[in-house]
């Protein structure tokens, strides 16, 4: 999966044209052969980008800042990327005519060790489903798999699983580095930040990282894309998907399989009701 050549006579076009402002890819690194995003303003920049299975960041997150708002803005998604996006325009965080959306459709990326990536193995729909121009060949929709590590602790007691997610916990350090990469956590004031939380004191013991990375964790119930941001951001390497893909599982099991970001003006899973939805929770 190479696509840099197509992407920068995109761009390229893009910006003779007139059409964007910024051009949002990636870029390798100056020291390693992985890659970082990269926020391209003049057509000389054009040659930096590149596109392959090391470009594994989600590109929408750039799209909450000052520097891209309501500017016209050129950006590539892949599968997971595509679905925040439209969550996003669903939640009126960006305006669809202010962008270019260039679509992948992805073989999966790889993660440190060469490997495909655990979500990419378990990804539900690798095509972009938002898109101006696609790139590839489409490989449709898959069969949700529910993720090997739920899998895993389900068969774990709950005092196993409480022990195991204590000792994860334990090394968070409360950066909220998870937090600023996840595209679809745009509050300006966040409840769990650490400086001005209105929730958790700004220890940094185990239960108030616990509960504060369990808060983060709803509010993205039914809204994460599993694109994993997070868990690249993290400098702690906690496994965060843990949170987020048990959510899901729940969720795609209890209404009507839900998965975030499917489907153009599709909001989040309690955002919809039916009459066939469970109640059994319900004390």
């Amino acid at each position: 999966m190479d696509y840099t050549k197509q992407i920068q006579e995109i761009a390229t076009k893009l910006f003779t044209d007139g059409k964007i402002d910024i051009f949002i890819g990636y870029r390798k690194n100056s020291f390693d052969d992985n890659q970082v995003p990269v926020l391209i303003t003049h057509p000389a920049d054009i040659s930096r980008l590149v596109f392959d299975d090391k470009s594994v960041f989600n590109l929408t997150n750039y799209l909450k800042f000052e520097n891209t708002r309501n500017k016209r803005v050129g950006i590539i998604v892949k599968g997971c990327d595509s679905r925040a996006l439209n969550m996003l325009m669903t939640e009126n965080q960006v305006k669809r005519q202010n962008l270019y959306v260039i679509g992948i459709s992805c073989t999966g990326v790889l993660n440190e060790q060469g490997a495909k990536a655990q979500n990419c193995l378990e990804c539900v729909m690798p095509d972009a489903v938002v898109y101006d121009e696609i790139l590839g060949t489409p490989a449709g929709k898959k069969e949700y798999i529910v993720n090997a590590d739920i899998t895993a602790l389900a068969t774990q007691g709950l005092v196993e699983r409480g022990e195991y997610f204590q000792d994860i916990f334990e090394n968070c350090i409360r950066c909220n580095a998870c937090r600023h990469s996840c595209p679809l956590c745009y509050c300006e004031k966040c409840c769990i930040d650490q400086e001005t939380s209105a929730l958790y004191n700004g220890a940094n013991t185990v239960s108030s990282a616990f509960h504060a990375l369990m808060t983060w964790s709803l509010h993205l119930a039914g809204r994460c894309v599993d694109c994993r941001n997070c868990e690249k951001a993290c400098p702690s390497h906690l496994p965060l998907h843990l949170l987020h893909k048990q959510n899901e599982m729940v969720i795609y099991e209890n209404f009507q399989h839900h998965l975030a970001g499917m489907e153009k003006d599709d909001r989040g899973a309690f955002y919809k009701y039916s009459l066939s939805d469970p109640d059994d929770f319900i004390l």
